[in-house]
């Protein structure tokens, strides 16, 4: 079995269970499953680079349609759990307007993601996935022509980092590396495991809930701004407000160690006390 075989045809046949169950079950459990599902084939695909036809191509283009439609629901399950967790008194009934507001939201987007679930959930269309899962099997990394999982991730990193350091880490920047961040911890995640892998995967995942808890924020304080805004003494807006402005920083601050660390030059290890001298001296050299 291939490095890739086993995680492709595990995601595959993941994909094809969450599909039969959403007709009848969107809850927030499943609708998150298929998301993530959906970003990991997708972040397999871009880091095998198989060759696909064009009939393949546009499978994967419906998964991505799949995953947008199925992450607009997602982010109001989210901006949901968000706003219970805002225990003001005074703020209940302003709470409950905008509960309302994201259930009449989520309800829409179901609307729209039904029709995708319905044509991805197609045999066909499924046996087209498991082609893709074919071709990826037998991706020949082995060539030498793709990096080993852990150093395609910490190159692309290194990549985003040099980027990043020569411009300002605006809010639309910081959504960007968000998801950038989370392909490329996907990718991570296919190494062997070792202390030195889940060390770097770990590393990566605080970062990206880091940031992503800011999005989530963002995306409520949209929200509240739009219905609240010409209401100068709104407690809930406040709130949102000063929650939404604590994350950002949060984040920016991940971020940016995150960033410095990866753009800085691996540190030397200093010579021990069993360690000859002339080692110490060619190490320094």
């Amino acid at each position: 079995m291939t490095l890739l075989e086993q995680p492709i045809r595990g995601l595959t046949k993941d994909l094809s269970k969450i599909l039969a169950k959403l007709p009848e079950g969107t809850t927030p459990k499943n609708i998150h499953r298929l998301r993530t599902t959906i970003r990991r084939i997708e972040s397999i695909v871009g880091y095998a680079r198989p060759d696909l036809g064009r009939k393949l191509e546009r499978s994967l283009e419906s998964l991505e349609d799949l995953r947008k439609r199925a992450g607009k629901v997602r982010n109001v399950d989210v901006q949901k759990k968000l706003l219970e967790k805002i225990g003001n008194g005074s703020t209940a009934k302003d709470r409950k307007k905008l509960a309302d507001v994201l259930d009449k939201k989520r309800g829409k987007h179901l609307q729209r993601l039904r029709p995708a679930v319905a044509r991805c959930a197609d045999q066909k269309f499924l046996a087209r996935v498991e082609k893709v899962a074919d071709r990826i099997a037998l991706a020949p990394l082995e060539s030498g022509q793709i990096l080993a999982p852990l150093e395609e991730a910490r190159l692309e990193l290194s990549t985003m980092a040099d980027h990043f350091s020569s411009h300002s880490i605006k809010p639309n920047r910081l959504h960007q590396a968000r998801i950038q961040l989370k392909k490329l911890r996907y990718v991570a995640e296919l190494a062997e495991e070792s202390p030195e892998s889940k060390a770097f995967v770990e590393e990566i995942k605080n970062v990206q809930d880091t940031v992503g808890e800011w999005h989530d924020w963002e995306e409520l304080a949209g929200l509240a701004e739009k219905h609240f805004a010409d209401r100068a003494n709104c407690a809930l807006l406040r709130e949102i407000r000063a929650l939404f402005a604590a994350r950002q920083s949060a984040a920016i601050s991940a971020i940016t160690r995150l960033f410095a660390s990866a753009s800085a030059p691996p540190a030397r290890k200093p010579p021990t006390a069993v360690q000859p001298i002339r080692m110490s001296s060619r190490r320094a050299g």
